[in-house]
């Protein structure tokens, strides 16, 4: 049974660098058009010798202070004008970074970071006589040679809000500029169920049952001590806690794990259904799914198990290299949203990015699925997780990753050897009652 797979076992968070604090709205992003305008003689219209030359200086304007520098590649060099006084990251919003030609010294691109993180900017760069730019999210090429109706040597030189004020029509730039208060209620709940933790541990196969049982999920016998929770018994524990309130009552474990055969899988996948269970992770994930919903709204509760999935198709492109100076300019194709397998876990992040921006106050439930590298060579549902993407008081964007009884880390759990992800959507509720698992 795939509940009891080992992929469903804990891993720590890793220790992946935090996000920069105090991303502003994009109407009130920090601007420098006055800092590139007077470097502009030397460092770009000046010849390379002459750039490459420059010993780096900080500008101030009324937005503080900036860092000029130059830095030299392999086919161009790179016109830096980064937030701050220097040593810290050049990726800080509000930076620019002009691509100049080794050959001739023309600009090639330009990228602005609009959100502090690498893989967060746009890409300006000629089109004719006019310009073209590209929007890129965590990764994910949200927009694609949008144009711009300016010249490009004159968008070099124009403020960030022109470039936003020409395009809005086009581009949701609304995506980067959300309000904290949305998240507040999110943020309770994950802060319920952190402070839940330390009552819990794994178990395989593990789950709390309606009646307060600590059960295994494959055969709902009771579990042997010391009892603990899988990655579905966990989500499980975590829906519990929101339902309770308002039911007063706990979910069964027999019909969360009912398959749901009319819902996805195909004739192939159909006689594999009793040895391997390869939909177990969706076909619960969507039982919590429905009954949460239905919970918080009681019209919902003929619908189907497929309402609450993320089924929406992602952007077309991502970058497959972020580094802040001259990464990031080559895309490579992104898949679709598979109905039976959902997104590739490459473009996680930039697709959790678009929902917080605009569907907030949500926490998804994520099933990672991959095929087995023996024949038939099947796809299977792996583990569960929960996933919480918002904003904090501070502006800056993360993703809460709560799993198997533990909290880890989203680079953590994109980095087991999962292909693909499915999402499935989910209330986040004010009071937060779970069940207690007995430990000696």
């Amino acid at each position: 049974m795939i509940a009891a797979a080992p992929f469903c076992a804990p891993a720590r968070a890793d220790g992946a660098a935090a996000p920069i604090v105090g991303d502003r709205p994009i109407p009130s992003m920090p601007e420098n058009d006055d800092v590139r305008i007077a470097a502009w003689p030397r460092l770009v219209e000046g010849p390379k010798a002459q750039a490459l030359a420059y010993p780096g200086t900080t500008a101030r304007n009324g937005w503080g202070a900036w860092s000029v520098s130059v830095v030299d590649g392999a086919d161009a060099f790179y016109v830096v004008f980064a937030a701050g006084t220097g040593g810290g990251p050049l990726y800080a919003q509000g930076g620019w970074i002009l691509k100049r030609s080794a050959a001739d010294g023309s600009v090639l691109q330009a990228k602005v970071f609009v959100r502090s993180d690498p893989g967060t900017f746009v890409r300006l760069y000629p089109y004719g006589s006019r310009s073209r730019i590209d929007v890129v999210a965590y990764g994910g090429v949200l927009y694609n040679k949008v144009i711009v109706p300016l010249p490009f040597d004159e968008l070099l030189r124009s403020p960030f809000s022109r470039i936003v004020g020409l395009t809005s029509d086009v581009i949701d730039w609304s995506l980067f500029s959300p309000d904290p208060a949305l998240y507040r209620d999110l943020r309770g709940l994950m802060a319920s169920v952190r402070a839940g933790l330390p009552s819990l541990r794994y178990a395989d196969d593990g789950a709390i049952d309606a009646d307060g049982r600590a059960v295994l999920i494959s055969t709902l016998g009771s579990q042997a001590a010391p009892a603990g929770l899988n990655c579905s018994g966990f989500v499980k524990w975590l829906v519990d806690g929101m339902l309770h309130p308002i039911t007063g009552a706990y979910l069964s474990v027999g019909a969360l794990k009912e398959r749901m055969l009319d819902s996805r899988g195909s004739s192939f996948t159909s006689g594999f259904e009793e040895r391997y269970d390869p939909f177990f992770g969706l076909d619960w994930s969507r039982s919590l799914a429905r009954a949460a919903w239905s919970a918080f709204y009681p019209s919902l509760r003929g619908d189907s198990p497929l309402a609450n999935d993320v089924a929406e198709a992602p952007f077309a492109l991502r970058v497959a290299d972020a580094d802040p100076v001259n990464g990031g300019s080559a895309y490579e194709p992104y898949s679709d949203n598979f109905d039976d397998a959902g997104f590739d876990v490459r473009g996680l992040k930039a697709v959790l990015f678009m929902l917080a921006s605009s569907e907030p106050g949500r926490f998804y439930l994520a099933q990672f699925n991959a095929r087995d590298p023996e024949p038939p060579n099947l796809r299977r549902y792996y583990h569960i997780a929960a996933l919480f993407p918002y904003f904090d008081e501070d502006g800056a964007f993360r993703v809460a990753v709560f799993e198997s009884a533990a909290e880890t880390s989203l680079d953590a759990v994109t980095r087991r050897g999962y292909e693909f992800v499915k999402l499935v959507r989910m209330p986040a509720a004010g009071r937060f009652e779970p069940q207690a698992l007995d430990l000696p």
